[in-house]
This record gives C-alpha cells, sequence and structure tokens, in this order.
C-alpha cells in the first residue's frame, strides 16, 4: 500500500472509531486497546486457519473471533471500569463491525506469521497514535481535563483553562465537532503533504 492509499485507511479507521464516541481521551483508549487485541487475535487465527487449510470457513472463524473477543473484552471492561463500559454502550462493537478489518489486513496472502504481524501491528500503532492525539485534543479543549483509565473509576485530570462552558467548547465535544476538527487536520496534513513534495521536487531538479 503506498502512502497516498494510507492516508485514506487512517481516515476511514479514524471515522469509524474517533467520531461516534464520547469525546474523552479514556474511552479512545479502552476502545483502541481492544482494536489492536482484535488485530493481534485475528492475525494468529488468520495463519492458524491457512494452516489447517480450512477454506471457506476462514472467513466465519475471524467473524467469530471478532465477536468472542469483543464479548469478552466487554465483561472484563465490567470488572475494570462499569462506567466505561457503560457508557460506551454499542460503540464497543464499532472496532469489530468496521469492514476494513478483514479487507485490509487479511485481503492478501502472506506466508509469514512474524511479517504479517509486525506489518498488522504497525499499521494498528499508526492508527492508534493519531486517534489518541485528536481524543487527547478533544479532551483538553472541549473540557479542560484530561480522562484516565483507573481501577473501577475514571481519573480525572483538570486544568486551569476551560473551554467547555463557550460556544466554542461546547461545539468541540460534539460530533460535527469532530468532524469539523478532522476536517482541519485532513487539510493541515494535505496542504504540508504537497509543500514538502514541492520542496522535493525542485531538490531533484536542481
Amino acid at each position: 500500500m503506498n502512502d497516498s492509499k494510507k492516508i485514506y485507511f487512517y481516515i476511514t479507521a479514524i471515522l469509524a472509531l474517533f467520531i461516534p464516541l464520547p469525546g474523552r481521551f479514556v474511552f479512545a483508549f479502552y476502545i483502541l486497546l481492544l482494536f489492536d487485541l482484535q488485530i493481534f487475535l485475528l492475525t494468529l487465527v488468520f495463519h492458524g486457519a491457512n494452516k489447517l487449510k480450512i477454506g471457506g470457513l476462514k472467513e466465519p472463524v475471524l467473524i467469530f473471533s471478532i465477536i468472542f473477543l469483543t464479548i469478552l473484552y466487554k465483561q472484563f471492561l465490567y470488572i475494570v471500569c462499569p462506567v466505561v463500559a457503560i457508557t460506551l454502550g454499542f460503540c464497543i462493537y464499532l472496532p469489530s463491525i468496521s469492514t476494513y478489518t478483514i479487507t485490509f489486513f487479511f485481503g492478501k496472502k502472506v506466508n509469514s506469521l512474524s511479517k504479517h504481524l509486525f506489518n498488522n501491528m504497525r499499521a494498528c500503532g499508526y492508527n492508534t497514535l493519531i486517534c489518541l492525539v485528536l481524543f487527547m485534543m478533544r479532551d483538553l479543549i472541549g473540557y479542560g481535563t484530561l480522562t484516565l483509565p483507573g481501577w473501577k473509576r475514571i481519573i480525572y485530570l483538570k486544568f486551569p483553562f476551560s473551554l467547555e462552558n463557550t460556544h466554542a467548547g461546547a461545539f468541540f465535544s460534539t460530533i460535527p465537532g469532530a468532524l469539523l476538527f478532522l476536517s482541519v487536520c485532513l487539510a493541515i496534513y494535505i496542504f504540508f503533504k504537497k509543500k514538502i513534495h514541492i520542496i522535493a521536487q525542485k531538490g531533484a531538479e536542481k
């Protein structure tokens, strides 16, 4: 996958995970942890299915593995932090229903398990980092706090500034605000990418 296609994959992943969730860092942390665990498990199951040569049963096995892990993870959340599990609700299934999870990571044949696992987790790492940064900014700007996972609770780190009571802060905490913020970030990325491309072309001409 070239760089131009990678950015569209990351945008798709961010839209699927970033937009519908409450604008708190702690919720993104738990959702992204589930997403990374799913990809890790699916890579192992994918290669296990190839070794067993089960053919047409591979896709159902992958889907069953996603569902099983998601249900198990949600029960784990009820133990670790019930308020997060209750607040997320059906959002906990967002990583599972993202169709690119299977089509992107498992659409091509890869012979080496270690190489496949490394490539998949590296791609997950990019997506996780982008989402965590965006949620951190959304938490800070929208609420003036940083929410962190804690045992049986959410840890709130409050900052002296807060835009929560302003129109800007309230809008930034909404889904349209999240879409606007993501659009601005994408526009900045495209702007700098074009500038770097132009500079690289001028350097090559010299």
